[in-house]
């Protein structure tokens, strides 16, 4: 949602349907639908940002866990049912959905997690596709923050009687 006046400069696609949007005056993070407890929508003043964090995310590992648990649990549906023709089958069904976790787990790649941090909290998300894609943003929003020069932030004056 942009604000009147307000003009998209550079857009980063991450994973999980969500995006990041870079416009002249703040950095906007749409997540998509928040259905699992993430951010469904986030911004900041590109004059709030102290700094901007890229990190590897790992693979997830819980698809491969399942995997070895499932290949195991193959191995005893086939040695617990009497009917042998069943346990076979079942073992083979098991075994196959085991397989397929665990490919799912070599198959998928690391992620790229980039974060931006301010005063007043963070705006992170995951980044689908390469590091270079996130660090490209980066620089984009840095150039940004550059171009918009140092923040002038005035204290209050105040008199105070003399005494």
């Amino acid at each position: 949602m942009l604000l009147p006046g307000e003009r998209v400069i550079s857009e980063l696609e991450p994973g999980g349907g969500g995006y990041f949007q870079l416009t002249h005056a703040r950095v906007i993070y749409n997540g998509g639908g928040g259905t699992d407890g993430a951010t469904a929508y986030a911004s900041v003043r590109l004059k709030d940002i102290s700094s901007i964090q890229i990190s590897r995310r790992p693979r997830a590992r819980r698809s491969a866990a399942w995997g070895v648990v499932g290949l195991f649990s193959a191995i005893g549906v086939w040695q617990v049912t009497p009917d042998s023709t069943i346990g076979i089958g079942a073992a083979v069904t098991v075994a196959l959905i085991s397989l397929f976790l665990m490919a799912d787990y070599w198959v998928r790649p690391a992620g790229v997690f980039l974060e931006f941090r301010t005063r007043g909290g963070t705006i992170a998300g995951e980044v689908g596709g390469k590091a270079s894609n996130a660090l490209a943003f980066a620089r984009q929003v840095e150039d940004e923050q550059r171009r918009l020069g140092p923040s002038r932030v005035s204290t209050p004056f105040r008199k105070y009687p003399s005494g």
